[in-house]
């Protein structure tokens, strides 16, 4: 498989710094042109994802309301199974979410969002010369450690959000159960970790336990603090596995007020995960049978 549209920018910061209201477009887009500033109904029960081999995850069971990520307690036996899925350079578009999907669910793109990355723009991993610190953590930034089979990004934008989203392909469901585990596992590690960059500001990002969300698909979602320029961004980062599919997703508040405030202006991490199990649910159904 290869990436869609023409041929991909080289790998930027992958959270390159957000910039405030104010400074001019082509900055912004700048900062935010990076893979992932760039993760359903209640974000309840904790990853079993402390352990030291990759887990195979499994769809979460009904809510628990205070389990952390590293909780050990085994996840009963689901009642539902999702749609099979296996989608190629095509089909991989119908996972990303729309406009219209961010308008109804994140406030702060009730005004409206304007396109920033597009399809085929931007090439998977980091870019030359850079790194993470931690180099353990590289795959919090990456996704998964080795390049994908098919890579893809999409972002929208006004003066208080960016929100981005990626789409990676691997080979089969289990390559990817694989990866997301990895993932799962280096997320549940990776507490604070940063990343440098030959003539660009890097990143750091201070996250707070990964919690799982009891969607139809596997998925899970943490609080972040970005720091950047001097500055912090309250953000979500959320990442889900549907068939040979792991979909990550960021939602950055770019407003000027508090911490808790600027969270506020996403909604909440509950309809921002079933805003990604939605949109993944219905991209399996638009498959050909």
């Amino acid at each position: 498989m290869a990436g869609t549209g023409g041929d991909p920018e080289p790998a930027r910061d992958r959270r390159a710094a957000p910039r405030r209201p104010g400074a001019p477009w082509w900055a912004l887009m700048v900062g935010l042109l990076v893979v992932g500033v760039v993760v359903g109904t209640l974000l309840v029960r904790s990853l079993q994802a402390s352990s030291t081999t990759s887990p195979t995850p499994t769809l979460p069971a009904p809510p628990s309301p205070t389990a952390s990520a590293s909780s050990s307690t085994p996840a009963p036996t689901p009642s539902v199974t999702p749609p099979a899925a296996e989608f190629d350079d095509d089909s991989a578009a119908g996972l990303f979410v729309t406009p219209t999907d961010l308008r109804a669910s994140v406030p702060a793109a009730a005004p409206g969002v304007k396109p920033g990355i597009t399809a085929g723009q931007l090439a998977w991993g980091l870019p030359e010369g850079s790194s993470v610190d931690p180099a353990a953590c590289t795959v919090a930034v990456t996704v998964v450690r080795d390049a994908p089979e098919f890579f893809d990004a999409r972002s929208w934008f006004n003066d208080d959000l960016n929100f981005q989203q990626e789409v990676l392909l691997l080979d089969d469901a289990d390559e990817a159960r694989t990866a997301f585990g990895e993932l799962v596992n280096t997320l549940d590690s990776c507490t604070t970790y940063s990343q440098a960059n030959p003539g660009i500001d890097g990143a750091t990002w201070t996250a707070q336990p990964a919690l799982e969300g009891p969607g139809l698909y596997p998925s899970i979602v943490q609080e972040v603090t970005q720091t950047a320029e001097g500055d912090d961004f309250a953000t979500y980062e959320g990442h889900l596995l549907v068939g040979n599919a792991i979909v990550s997703w960021t939602a950055v508040s770019l407003a000027s007020v508090g911490h808790e405030a600027a969270l506020a202006t996403l909604g909440d991490p509950e309809s921002l995960d079933a805003l990604v199990q939605q949109r993944a649910l219905t991209a399996v159904q638009s498959l050909a049978p």
